[in-house]
């Protein structure tokens, strides 16, 4: 008889290339980690996945006894548990403390009494798969609740594979409860189907996972680009593209825009007086109290220093002079939070508006002309309009 033909699919070569597969990507996940290290769950997600690859390697030892048995489902409950905190971690989501204390432990304690009980009853890894799909579902839930504006397809992404497998679990745990046998260690068509599944799916996750890094990376580099390090708004680059964005709006649309640009009165005294950490929590106070008290589409910006400019959109210059004496009202009558003393600061400020002035750098001009009117007196407001009185009292 001619010999029978060669396997496409054998398990024990896939389950070693499933092995293979978890060290990579454990070393591409672990080289993440490296580079930013800063972000937390990334070496818990490099410990998940090698757990998850020495359990295959217990596997392929090919001596499933008891010991070897419970080494390999004890392992790869492990990476299960793993990925549930990395991911938790990753978020910033609290870990569920029922989960890790509970469930986790039940699961070990099953496959430990699994173990002990005479063989031909309940398969090991009916007991993993029964603890760890809640892992992988609560994993997955995570990554859909978290706010993903910052790295919405890697949690897509990451979500998507650990779903999957969780029903995949799921389907061989029911399978396992009703037929034994087609779970147990060996060629079959239901151990196939999970062992091709984890290993297109770990793929996935680790892509996934690796994404949310990158992207959360670019987003925190944007956001350090374009936000004042100590007082949490945008910078002057920030605001200089909002303001160029404007200038264009109102090249096709009636309503024109308004800026206010301020100064803290005596703020240098403050500095040399009090100290520069007093000057700072002023400034972050200032920072907080004007965003605070502005309307939604309004955006503060530090402009350099102690100044700070206020974009008005769609707001005439009256309208501007009303708000910007609100806000000095409000300044002049709070006390700054935070400082070891009490403490009062007020502000004088300058403003225009494009109407009259079409391009961003003669509207930030004239507003600085406009603040500098204002400082001769202090804690005041000067609009563009006094710009020319001012020069023509000096010229007199």
């Amino acid at each position: 008889m001619p010999p029978p033909p060669p396997e496409l699919l054998s398990l024990p070569t896939i389950t070693l290339m499933i092995t293979i597969t978890f060290i990579m990507q454990a070393t591409a996940i672990a080289f993440n980690s490296r580079t930013i290290y800063e972000y937390k769950g990334n070496w818990i997600a490099f410990l998940a996945t090698i757990s998850l690859a020495f359990g295959f390697v217990v596997i392929q030892l090919r001596r499933m006894d008891v010991v070897t048995g419970l080494l390999s489902n004890g392992l790869i409950l492990t990476g299960h548990v793993l990925i549930y905190v990395a991911i938790s971690q990753f978020i910033g989501k609290p870990l569920n403390r029922y989960m890790i204390y509970g469930l986790a432990p039940l699961g070990y304690i099953g496959l430990i009494v699994l173990a002990l009980l005479p063989p031909g009853g309940i398969p090991l890894i009916t007991m993993t798969q029964l603890a760890g799909f809640p892992f992988n579902f609560a994993a997955a839930y995570a990554l859909y609740l978290v706010d993903k504006s910052r790295f919405k397809w890697g949690a897509y992404l990451t979500a998507l594979p650990l779903m999957v497998y969780g029903s995949v679990t799921i389907v061989r745990f029911l399978t396992g409860v009703f037929d034994p046998r087609a779970v147990l260690p060996g060629p079959s068509a239901s151990n196939l189907f999970d062992i091709m599944s984890l290993y297109i799916l770990s793929y996935l996750w680790t892509a996934g996972f690796i994404l949310m890094i990158s992207q959360r990376l670019q987003s925190d580099l944007h956001e350090l680009a374009m936000n004042d390090a100590l007082t949490r708004i945008r910078n002057r680059r920030a605001m200089q593209g909002l303001l160029d964005y404007q200038m264009r709006r109102v090249q096709t649309e009636v309503k024109d825009f308004s800026v206010i640009l301020l100064d803290i009165d005596h703020f240098k005294l403050i500095n040399d007086t009090h100290g520069h950490h007093v000057g700072d929590i002023v400034l972050q106070w200032m920072a907080q109290t004007l965003q605070s008290a502005l309307r939604v589409q309004d955006i503060v910006a530090r402009w350099g220093g102690e100044e700070f400019l206020i974009l008005l959109p769609d707001t005439s210059l009256e309208e501007a002079m009303e708000i910007a004496e609100r806000l000095r009202e409000l300044v002049e009558e709070s006390i700054v939070g935070g400082t070891p003393i009490l403490l009062n600061v007020s502000f004088s400020a300058g403003i225009s508006n494009s109407k009259t002035n079409r391009n961003v750098n003669e509207l930030c001009k004239v507003a600085d002309q406009a603040l500098y009117i204002a400082k001769q007196k202090r804690n005041r407001i000067a609009s563009q309009d006094e710009i020319g009185i001012s020069n023509k009292v000096e010229i007199v």
